[in-house]
């Protein structure tokens, strides 16, 4: 889980632009790219776990979400050390909160279901 999550975060800040001219005094900046948000289809992954592994389900989740902020990390600080800071790049860290907040209600949700079921 940590090298699939890792690997995600790393394609995303690798395959980002920086800052490119436009033109006419015009810039864009991009310092981490779209497929950010691929992490999210990893969230099955701990909500499996935690049918029979609890503790499992919480490794998972934690290597599921600690390479999301280390990502957000590095574009806060990729923005602030080119000079186009503003201050709004902070809310990168929503995507891996609201990363965090999904996994473990998903986990949690998949705990509660399979120990609420009759014993076979």
């Amino acid at each position: 889980m940590l090298a699939l999550s890792a690997a995600i975060a790393v394609l995303a800040l690798g395959t980002a632009r920086g800052v490119t001219a436009l033109g006419g005094g015009s810039y864009e900046t991009e310092f981490i790219t779209a497929w950010y948000w691929l992490a999210w289809l990893l969230i099955p992954v701990p909500a499996l776990a935690a049918r029979w592994r609890p503790h499992a389900a919480l490794a998972h989740t934690v290597a599921l979400v600690l390479p999301q902020f280390v990502a957000a990390t590095v574009c806060v600080a990729r923005y602030r050390s080119s000079g186009w800071s503003d201050g709004l790049e902070v809310l990168i860290f929503v995507h891996p909160i609201l990363l965090t907040v999904v996994t473990v209600a998903v986990v949690d949700a998949r705990r509660r279901a399979s120990g609420s079921r009759p014993a076979r």
